[in-house]
């Protein structure tokens, strides 16, 4: 009898001792916003409890990074941004037999189409415990009623194949609930969430080397910078329009684009159109975007639909006050009059209005750092986050034991 104990002892020992295999599902392997959140996710579970992957369609600096942090990485080729139902449905074959090989214990899926892909195979592969986190709903600014209806009904179908949703913001919550139907039982409200020793104010004489080294300007020049994907939903053409409305009044100032992506040539296009190649500067995808930050005067960020931007987040961490479009999430990220100011959403003339507000007033520009800074350390640390984040795995995992 003793030993029949001990045999279950030990089985019951190895059955607690066995790691929680986790993968989140991206599509492109870019350091983003949406990206960064993994990242974050991932490198901050414990590796006793958790194995981590990410599945993504090829390599790139976002597979580089987590392979350098223990992360596995796996690749589905036929994963792609457009709708493409050929394409889709090898992915979604794809996924399914990835899913069942590795035998995950949680699927945490990101963006619209591939968290519906992901969210279907998670359900194919009878992973237990299938998540999504919601990074804004983009069909509320689509261009037509069809549209609109199209990308909400594949939400609604989405919803449909998760056992849990995490909205970044309020909104999005109701959306989930009167929009898709969800049960409030599946739905949390967990925000992004910042590590504020990396993204912090830069002293005197870091701020300055930054700005001569990489900038090439002096403490005599403003700088305004938009950070993240060059494509329709940041919508970066209306910051180059701003830009240019600013420039031709004659202040001392340059603006930067850090990022890339599909819109890069139609800008590069518009900017020698506005003969503004030396004012306006597109540097790409950057990995110091930290101390970047904490160089520049004022980040800008006209979004057309948003989650809860990180981008805004790491600027008020790093004491950079903010504009920003009036939308959703940008909303929850600023306190309008406090830490930043919001323009109407894709209007050049209210962007460029706004930044020289701030252009013309240093002590308003400081006052807005400081209280954005202190909001981020009160409201947006990046452990809290994570700590809600594990505690919803732990409980999706426990449900199904």
């Amino acid at each position: 009898m003793e030993a029949v104990i001990q045999q279950t002892q030990q089985i019951e020992s190895k059955i607690q001792k066995k790691r929680i295999r986790i993968a989140h599902l991206q599509l492109l392997p870019l350091i983003t916003g949406v990206q960064k959140v993994t990242l974050d996710i991932l490198t901050h579970l414990n590796r006793e409890h958790y194995e981590p992957f990410i599945i993504c369609q090829s390599p790139g600096p976002l597979t580089e990074i987590a392979e350098k942090q223990g992360i596995q990485c796996l690749f589905i080729n036929h994963l792609v941004r457009p709708i493409s139902p050929y394409q889709d449905m090898l992915a979604l074959w794809q996924l399914t037999q990835l899913l069942r090989q590795y035998q995950f214990d949680i699927l945490h899926t990101h963006s619209s189409k591939t968290g519906l892909i992901g969210r279907i195979a998670g359900r194919l592969s009878g992973v237990p415990a299938v998540m999504h986190t919601v990074h804004g709903y983009a069909f509320p600014a689509a261009s037509s009623q069809m549209t609109k209806t199209f990308y909400l009904m594949l939400e609604w179908i989405g919803a449909r194949f998760c056992d849990a949703l995490i909205c970044l913001k309020q909104a999005d919550w109701e959306i989930a609930k009167q929009q898709l139907q969800m049960s409030e039982k599946r739905l949390c409200i967990i925000p992004n969430g910042i590590d504020t020793q990396i993204y912090r104010p830069l002293t005197t004489l870091e701020r300055q080397k930054v700005r001569q080294d990489i900038f090439d300007i002096g403490e005599d020049v403003s700088v305004i910078a938009m950070i993240g994907r060059l494509w329709e939903q940041k919508n970066p053409l209306c910051f180059v329009k701003a830009a240019d409305k600013i420039l031709k009044k004659g202040y001392k100032t340059k603006f930067f684009l850090i990022g890339d992506g599909e819109l890069r040539e139609e800008l590069d296009i518009e900017i020698k159109r506005l003969k503004q190649s030396d004012n306006i500067i597109i540097l790409g995808w950057r990995d110091d975007v930290p101390s970047l930050l904490g160089a520049i005067d004022i980040l800008a960020l006209p979004s057309r639909w948003e989650g809860l931007p990180l981008t805004i987040l790491e600027a008020l961490s790093c004491g950079v006050p903010v504009v920003a479009s009036d939308i959703p999430g940008n909303r929850d990220a600023i306190s309008e009059g406090s830490d930043g100011l919001l323009a109407i959403d894709n209007d050049a003339d209210s962007l460029a209005d706004q930044i020289e507000r701030l252009l013309k007033n240093s002590r308003l520009r400081k006052s807005y750092g400081e209280a954005g800074r202190e909001k981020i350390i009160q409201k947006f640390q990046l452990d809290g986050s994570i700590k809600k984040i594990v505690k919803l795995y732990n409980q999706l995992v426990q449900k199904q034991n």
